[in-house]
C-alpha cells in the first residue's frame, strides 16, 4: 500500500434521486414574495367577503 493509498474503501452510495429544486423568478427592486402573498390574501378576503354580500 502506499502513501496515496486509503486503507478503508469508499462508502458506496445509493442511487437516490436528488431532491428538487424549485426557484422563485427574480422580481424588480424592492418588491418581495412576501409582499405579493399578502395581496393576494387581502383579494381574497374581498371577494369572500363580497359573496356573502351578494347571498
Amino acid at each position: 500500500m502506499t502513501i496515496n493509498e486509503s486503507a478503508t474503501p469508499a462508502p458506496v452510495l445509493s442511487p437516490e434521486r436528488p431532491p428538487v429544486v424549485t426557484t422563485m423568478p427574480r422580481l424588480g427592486r424592492g418588491v418581495c414574495w412576501r409582499d405579493i402573498v399578502r395581496e393576494i390574501e387581502l383579494d381574497e378576503l374581498e371577494r369572500e367577503a363580497r359573496m356573502k354580500e351578494a347571498a
